[in-house]
């Protein structure tokens, strides 16, 4: 599934994955052993070293589970070790205007790019793609996601939604509560600003995306045209699952007292 990511969200594909918190490949191997359609790594939020992110991307790969990186930043340098790791995608956060949004693009492309060549690493097969093998799956493999997540991007949004290589415009709704200053996610300016977001992704053809807590508010927001949904990490499902658990053993313990 990893190889056509790109070309599904693209077409507007439903696809559904989850954040990876966790520094190790264990938990993006289970999640693609699973049926998830991609896993998120998370280096903006998460303690992910270089070594580390290259373990996970190739345990997603194991598991052939497409891997998006979360940037910690959105520079050239970061987008290009990114990609050379071979993951499917980038997610930039922060995206606040077109011409970040351009200057990203070219980051992540050869063609009509700025991406420094190698095919030296596991992106280019260690060497066994050609020069044009490597450029050309590269160009079309790699998903450009820019995150939303700024009052200035959604003032923006229009101009930013028609950057060509600009594959998913993904909505951080708790960032944008933050940046206008409503802290809640459910405040009715944050769902104006999804609202517009959406709408502009759907007027330039441009896939929108967005990270919900569960599975539960997919629905009401497939409802205004998003498709991408990353649903939760893997530290609350083990939270969850640990809770339950906890709660499974305090009735038993009530039940024998």
């Amino acid at each position: 599934m990893s190889g056509d990511f790109a070309t599904r969200v693209r077409a507007r594909q439903p696809v559904y994955g989850t954040f990876i918190k966790t520094p190790q490949a264990h938990h993006a191997e289970i999640a693609g052993l699973a049926g998830l359609d991609f896993v998120v790594f998370d280096t903006e939020h998460a303690p992910f070293s270089a070594a580390q992110l290259d373990h996970c991307v190739l345990g997603a790969k194991a598991a052939g589970v497409a891997s998006v990186v979360r940037l910690s930043d959105s520079r050239a340098h970061t987008v290009l070790q990114t990609l050379d790791l071979g993951a499917s995608g980038v997610l930039v956060p922060h995206v606040t205007s077109a011409a970040q949004a351009r200057e990203v693009v070219a980051s992540a492309r050869y063609r009509n790019g700025t991406r420094g060549f190698s095919n030296s690493p596991r992106a280019g097969a260690y060497g066994g793609s050609t020069m044009l093998e490597h450029m050309d799956r590269s160009d079309r493999e790699a998903a450009v996601l820019c995150q939303i997540e700024d009052r200035e991007a959604v003032d923006a949004i229009d101009e930013i939604a028609r950057v060509e290589g600009v594959d998913c415009l993904f909505i951080g709704r708790a960032d944008l509560a933050v940046s206008y200053r409503v802290f809640d996610l459910e405040h009715r300016e944050v769902e104006l600003a999804v609202e517009r977001i959406a709408s502009a992704g759907r007027a330039a053809g441009v896939p929108v995306g967005m990270f919900v807590g569960d599975e539960n508010a997919v629905a009401r927001f497939a409802a205004l045209g998003i498709t991408l949904f990353v649903i939760g990490s893997d530290q609350a499902i083990l939270r969850a699952g640990f809770t339950r658990l906890t709660r499974s053993f305090a009735a038993l313990r009530s039940n024998t007292n």
